[in-house]
């Protein structure tokens, strides 16, 4: 019995395709490539602006932010210990896992004390406008304002965290491939 999938341009009896029909691939209008770059810019350019500074209110949020980081440090510490008391493994993927450990207890530490040097500055110190872009820092030159305001540049260990942090998850990614590689495919 011949039969015709619908859709497919597939003659079939049986099988397969007949020998000799002509096997016709169904046509896209849009390939998934160029459909998904085009969604992608559609929610981008369609965003509304989301401010990265979370203000909190006096002083519960204020104690809890700060508790936060205090609670996060003290994780960040006790694992950089088990991971040195009894290491799991050993190969770049870890040593790149540990170093985004520190950077990231050395950026809590650091936005800490940025935080309770924020506390400590006098309220004209800060002038704010309506927009994040046009705050300024203001204040006298004393050793409380200038550790504010280098301890304001906590991205510069928690970018290096970050990255650290990325490049362990690809050596692990890379290792695991390589195991189920070397397996035949098998996964288990």
């Amino acid at each position: 019995m011949l039969r015709y999938k619908e859709g497919t341009g597939v003659a079939k009896m049986g099988g397969g395709p007949l020998p000799g029909s002509l096997v016709v691939p169904p046509r896209r209008l849009v390939s998934p490539g160029f459909a998904g770059r085009g969604l992608f810019l559609l929610v981008l350019l369609g965003a509304a602006p989301a401010m990265a500074v979370q203000t909190h209110g006096p002083p519960e949020g204020y104690y809890v932010h700060q508790m936060a980081h205090l609670f996060f440090a003290g994780a960040l510490a006790f694992l950089l210990y088990l991971l040195q008391v009894r290491p799991v493994g050993t190969g770049r993927a870890w040593s790149y896992f540990r170093l985004s450990l520190f950077f990231f207890l050395l950026w809590n530490i650091w936005t800490f004390a940025a935080h309770w040097l924020a506390d400590l500055l006098p309220s004209e110190a800060l002038v704010t406008t309506g927009s994040l872009w046009d705050h300024r820092f203001s204040a006298q030159l004393s050793v409380t304002n200038l550790l504010y305001y280098i301890t304001r540049f906590d991205h510069l260990l928690c970018v290096p965290g970050i990255w650290f942090l990325l490049q362990s998850l690809k050596g692990f990614c890379l290792e695991i491939t390589r195991k189920t590689e070397g397996e035949g495919g098998r996964h288990g």
